[in-house]
């Protein structure tokens, strides 16, 4: 039950970024990929098993990040999520910053006073931080893809900030202080109503949400909801 509203906040947030996003000339892009989000979304509680959840997720990300990519500046666009390595600046960038927001969820799981390698819906076999990256999910798109979506389409994030290496594309030192730069703006960010009776900035929300999510895992009587996001 965690798993499946985890993957709902998550993918609620992706279609509320495009939505964001889109102009007149991407709003066909944009509606076709929402529409096709919603649907997947709408499947989620029939789910039986943590595996039909995440093939869901792997469903609604398909559609979304070629979506994500069309609505960036035309010379960084990108078609598909790409990685180890990434293969273009906006990837290189997601990338970069996840692995950022993944250290933050680690450490507030161990405020929260819980292990982060155990997972409730990605698989905790290969030693990654799987809790961690459960409490991730609903930040990514709240988080990372905002800050780097905005720096590319501000001239921020600039084509010259990318580097090859590897067979892939790498930021350079000011591409990588452009985006830290803004994910910092980002987390220190006061906000009231995504969760009840309470205000903050999204890093005190990213602290709530993993002292929630003990509660949950400790009281299962108790739910865990994802953070409200205004459309």
């Amino acid at each position: 039950a965690i798993a499946v509203t985890i993957v709902d906040a998550k993918i609620s947030k992706q279609v509320i970024l495009l939505r964001r996003l889109c102009d007149p000339s991407t709003a066909d892009t944009a509606s076709t990929a929402v529409s096709s989000m919603e649907a997947l979304a709408r499947m989620l509680p029939g789910c039986s098993s943590t595996s039909e959840v995440m093939g869901l997720e792997g469903a609604a990300a398909a559609a979304y990040f070629p979506a994500l990519g069309e609505l960036m500046p035309t010379d960084l666009r990108f078609t598909t999520r790409s990685r180890q390595p990434p293969q273009d600046l906006v990837n290189s960038g997601l990338s970069f910053l996840y692995t950022v927001l993944l250290g933050e969820c680690v450490t507030a799981l161990y405020a929260a006073g819980l292990d982060p390698a155990f997972g409730l819906l990605h698989s905790d076999k290969d030693r990654r931080p799987s809790l961690a990256l459960d409490l991730q999910e609903e930040f990514r798109p709240l988080i990372v893809d905002q800050v780097v979506a905005e720096a590319a389409r501000q001239g921020r994030l600039r084509v010259e900030h990318a580097r090859t290496e590897g067979g892939g594309v790498l930021l350079t030192k000011a591409g990588r202080a452009a985006l830290l730069d803004g994910y910092e703006r980002r987390m220190l960010r006061r906000t009231r109503g995504a969760l009840p009776d309470f205000t903050g900035t999204w890093r005190r929300h990213l602290y709530r949400q993993a002292q929630r999510l003990a509660a949950t895992i400790m009281n299962p009587t108790t739910p865990w909801t994802g953070l409200a996001w205004r459309p």
